[in-house]
């Protein structure tokens, strides 16, 4: 089912919107894993496929470490 979520950053409004069913959430035939748009764009988001989270124990590791020092 898609989610949306109000967010505020600095004095501005946003909305999160994404699937709790780990679909991508679509529009104009793009897909995306979630999308946040200034509030008043309004924006209107289908779900789409289930996300692929296939990766590798090493690509895992990876993308942990990512920035870490």
């Amino acid at each position: 089912m898609i989610r949306t979520e109000n967010l505020t950053i600095g004095e501005r409004a946003f909305v999160r919107t994404y699937s709790d069913e780990g679909r991508y959430v679509v529009r104009d035939g793009v897909s995306y894993e979630e999308a946040v748009d200034p509030a008043e764009f309004n924006r209107q988001y289908t779900e789409g496929d289930l996300i692929d989270y296939d990766v590798n124990e090493t690509e895992l590791a990876s993308i942990f470490l990512e920035g870490v020092e």
